[in-house]
């Protein structure tokens, strides 16, 4: 089995944010917090295919998880893992008081 490299997490996770569509499927993600591949694809009238392929690419970078329910895929955004990464960043950037989301947004 393939084990991914750990130093390359951090920069998969920003990868697999780095497409328009992927971020279409993050808001709506966001929006109804879990959905079934083929109901994605219909909000988004995409093919399956190919949000099967978008969704692989955010599953190897953290930023999504999914489960199985019989012969329908469900996927919800991976919140926890999304913060790891982000402390991670901060780290590495040498933040070292985390600024509160309404600040950074300016709310």
């Amino acid at each position: 089995m393939f084990l991914q490299n750990p130093r390359h997490e951090l920069p998969d996770h920003f990868l697999a944010l780095a497409n328009p569509t992927r971020l279409r499927i993050l808001q709506r993600l966001g929006q109804v917090g879990e959905e079934s591949v083929n109901d994605l694809a219909l909000h988004l009238r995409m093919s399956q295919p190919r949000i099967s392929w978008h969704l692989r690419m955010l599953r190897g970078g953290g930023v999504i998880r999914t489960r199985r329910d019989g012969r329908q895929v469900y996927c919800s955004l991976d919140v926890e893992n999304m913060a790891r990464e982000r402390a991670q960043l901060d780290q590495l950037l040498g933040i070292t008081g985390r600024v509160k989301v309404s600040e950074e947004v300016g709310a």
